[in-house]
């Protein structure tokens, strides 16, 4: 039996539970064990066992992974926040010790891609559509109008914030000077699911339209297997080399073309979508650690998700 703890599992539920869907179609045992610092994180009840885990700033966090690893004989290391990868990263030659796989890609990808002003620079270096983004600390000040205002290391979009003109931009500059402005485009915006192997090779991209989005999170999703977007996402992901699962935002304006605007080195929120129209990721997981050979998905062009929220509840104790 092979085992796999989940870092930081927080409410992904309908993840966990794609993962336990997974397990019915492979030829291999699969135990999941799910960490959260939150004892009533809900997704931690999804899983077969589950641990509660020190805050990553805490410093017997360390410790206490590498026990419950050790304990429990885990095989790989799946992190759901960006956090969590930092963290894995931070402490990859620990924690990656008896072989086990953290499904985290190599220490430049995490560098660029968890700031946006070193993603812009990279992109604006190897050729990629961006949309024109500023620091700041390190660029003149922008000359166009509309922005978006971002945290320079956030996700979800926290503290995100439309700027229509220079007054907004005078107020936001002076509330959050370590902000990045990005250039606002007009036009569809896109969430690509992608899966690369061990080896960095893209195995799987998905594009899904966002049709409406809550708090960061998709609501509503149709995916679209544009193949402009599949040939950029994939040249990006051979450049960055790429492993397991990544969510690769953007926005395809009026005229096709497509601009790279976020990179998460993980699970989108809505890459159920995704699996449920034949991209089993969680399969593709399975697979790869079992050794065993990457079955072609069939993807169901077109298809629409909408999202609601559940309910657990928890008897006093």
């Amino acid at each position: 039996m092979l085992k796999i703890l989940f870092l930081a599992v927080n409410c992904r539920v309908s993840l966990l539970k794609a993962f336990q869907d997974a397990k019915a179609k492979s030829k291999t045992s699969f135990q999941l064990i799910a960490l959260d610092s939150d004892s009533l994180a809900p997704a931690l009840k999804t899983a077969d066992q589950s641990h509660c885990l020190p805050l990553f700033s805490d410093s017997d966090c360390l410790e206490s992974l590498l026990t419950i690893c050790r304990k429990q004989a885990i095989d790989a290391i799946v992190p759901l926040t960006n956090n969590a990868i930092d963290f894995l990263d931070k402490y990859r030659e620990e924690l990656s010790s008896q072989n086990r796989r953290l499904f985290i890609p190599e220490s430049f990808a995490i560098k660029v891609c968890h700031d946006k002003w070193n993603l812009w620079k990279f992109m604006k270096q190897e050729g990629f559509k961006s949309p024109k983004t500023f620091l700041l600390a390190e660029s003149g000040p922008p000359g166009i109008f509309p922005l978006i205002a971002k945290e320079r290391k956030g996700e979800g979009g926290k503290n995100q914030s439309i700027i229509e003109n220079q007054r907004d931009l005078d107020y936001y500059m002076d509330k959050y000077s370590h902000h990045i402005f990005q250039e606002f485009i007009q036009g569809k915006e896109f969430s690509i699911d992608l899966f690369a192997d061990a080896n960095e090779i893209p195995k799987l991209i998905v594009p899904r339209e966002r049709l409406s989005v809550r708090g960061g999170e998709v609501v509503t999703s149709r995916i679209d297997m544009d193949k402009s977007i599949i040939v950029s996402v994939e040249a990006l992901s051979r450049r960055l080399r790429l492993t397991g699962p990544c969510n690769i935002q953007g926005i395809q304006d009026k005229n096709g073309t497509f601009f790279f605007t976020d990179l998460n080195l993980r699970f989108g929120s809505g890459s159920v979508h995704t699996i449920a129209a034949g991209g089993n990721i969680p399969l593709m997981i399975y697979q790869e650690m079992a050794g065993q050979d990457f079955l072609n998905p069939s993807i169901q062009d077109k298809s629409i998700m909408t999202r609601y929220l559940e309910n657990i509840f928890h008897q006093p104790q």
